[in-house]
């Protein structure tokens, strides 16, 4: 599919512009957000992942949702 290259860097999350990715409710959920909304709503999150199911078409969105989850436990 074109535009669906993922990249991975250790810690951080990227896509190219295009990706399906971009488009899932999740992403689209949580984009919209604040860093501080997110920790605010860890619960919620992590609620979120957890019911994801684990296929290999959901790990970009997984991966995406894992980077916010990452960087709630960081900062908080």
């Amino acid at each position: 599919m074109v535009g669906d290259s993922m990249v991975g860097f250790p810690i951080n999350f990227h896509v190219n512009a295009g990706h399906s990715v971009l488009k899932h409710p999740l992403y689209l959920k949580w984009n919209i957000r604040t860093i501080e909304y997110v920790i605010d709503n860890k619960a919620t999150l992590k609620a979120d992942i957890k019911a994801v199911m684990a296929t290999n078409d959901n790990m970009p969105v997984l991966w995406y949702l894992n980077s916010l989850y990452r960087i709630v436990n960081v900062l908080a």
